[in-house]
């Protein structure tokens, strides 16, 4: 079994290209109403319009996106992934710091549809 994420979105071309800047994920779609993106040359993420109206996922998208949803990337590096959201000015909602709870270190951003991402890197048992 598998599971990927779908999120609805103002502009699919521009939102790609803030995941791909950021995260290094690669399109595959493309066009400005639905977007596939790959990483590692596996499906990572879909991006579909807010406004399309020719498919049926029982969504309501009237409200605000991004309203109570935390997407949560796994990763191995989460601090160059930290300095590249400085460096690119992302919106930055918690600093990176360490997670005792989890046994991980993280940071969490906004992408510019509101949605957060916690970028988490899980540490090794000692």
């Amino acid at each position: 079994m598998q599971s990927t994420t779908m999120l609805f979105v103002e502009d699919v071309e521009m939102t790609s290209r803030w995941f791909q800047d950021f995260l290094g994920v690669e399109p595959t779609h493309g066009g400005p109403e639905f977007e596939m993106l790959l990483a590692d040359g596996k499906l990572f993420l879909q991006l579909h319009l807010k406004e399309e109206e020719h498919h049926d996922h029982g969504v309501e998208t009237d409200g605000p996106l991004g309203h109570g949803v935390v997407f949560v990337i796994y990763t191995d590096d989460v601090k160059t992934l930290f300095e590249k959201a400085r460096a690119l000015n992302l919106t930055i909602v918690s600093e990176f710091h360490f997670n005792e709870v989890a046994n991980m270190h993280e940071f969490t951003v906004k992408d510019p549809n509101g949605y957060s991402l916690m970028i988490c890197q899980i540490c090794q048992s000692q």
